[in-house]
């Protein structure tokens, strides 16, 4: 095929391709959906935090005696979302045992969205 010569119809389909490429390429980077995108946040131990994710309020409630925490919502579809820490998940409103609460991170995850938070 590389000896061949190149005909007009073989260049047509060439540009043709390339076009399809290119116009596929500037509609997937001009529509990118930036709301699956995961968002951090930090809160602050002493103080109370709220996290809002998918319109969504969650409270962080933390057990200082038996070093856990949980997330509390007061919407009625609790099971909805999750929480990962440590590489395992958790139902919203259980609580969950760390090593310190001077310093977690976890993931809470409702549908396609999530938010990374930081306690410190």
């Amino acid at each position: 095929m590389a000896a061949e010569k190149l005909t007009k119809g073989r260049l047509i389909q060439i540009i043709v391709t390339f076009s399809v490429l290119i116009i596929a390429f500037s509609w997937r980077t001009f529509t990118h959906d930036q709301s699956n995108v995961i968002k951090k946040m930090e809160c602050n131990i002493e103080e109370s935090c709220r996290i809002t994710l998918n319109n969504k309020e969650y409270q962080l409630d933390l057990d200082v005696k038996n070093s856990q925490f949980k997330l509390t919502t007061d919407r009625s579809d609790k099971n909805k979302g999750f929480v990962e820490f440590k590489g395992a998940t958790y139902q919203i409103s259980e609580f969950i045992g760390v090593d310190s609460l001077d310093n977690f991170d976890f993931t809470i995850k409702n549908g396609q969205h999530s938010i990374n938070v930081n306690v410190k």
